[in-house]
């Protein structure tokens, strides 16, 4: 359930490129759910590994729907975990912001920064994240997230 918290918290984010954070600000309003991700995890030791979400195969591969991301005008977003039963699982809260080519999320007292390329009605997003619980936030995270209509 800690990687499926940390996933929330990539998964509820969103960037346009090349457009001022005001427009990404609005772009950024409103619902969105996961597409697909994949997870490079960094063993300095072992080699790297790769966990991987194709599109199409979320439900199957994590055993939960696609996780629902709101982002607020003030600032705040939730993400709603759902079981494939329909049945909820957890909602997590945190706050957002946009600064230069960057989202910031904060959830628990912790933030992260993360990129994004804005891809009409989709989002990729980048970002280091400690996937493997390892102490280190070394793990290179990309996804793709569809906005709500």
């Amino acid at each position: 359930m800690k990687k499926l918290v940390s996933f929330g918290i990539l998964a509820v984010c969103v960037l346009v490129i090349g457009c001022s954070s005001q427009n990404t600000e609005t772009l950024i309003l409103g619902q969105w759910y996961n597409q697909s991700l994949e997870v490079k995890l960094n063993y300095p030791n072992r080699g790297d590994s790769i966990f991987s979400v194709p599109a199409g195969h979320w439900e199957e591969t994590l055993q939960i729907k696609p996780i629902n991301t709101t982002y607020y005008k003030n600032g705040t977003f939730t993400s709603e975990y759902v079981a494939l039963d329909g049945s909820p699982i957890q909602t997590t809260e945190g706050t957002w912001a946009v600064k230069g080519d960057s989202l910031y999320l904060t959830q628990d007292g912790v933030t992260g920064a993360y990129y994004f390329e804005w891809m009409d009605g989709k989002a990729a997003f980048t970002g280091l994240l400690d996937w493997d619980s390892d102490g280190n936030a070394d793990d290179l995270y990309s996804g793709v997230q569809i906005k709500r209509e």
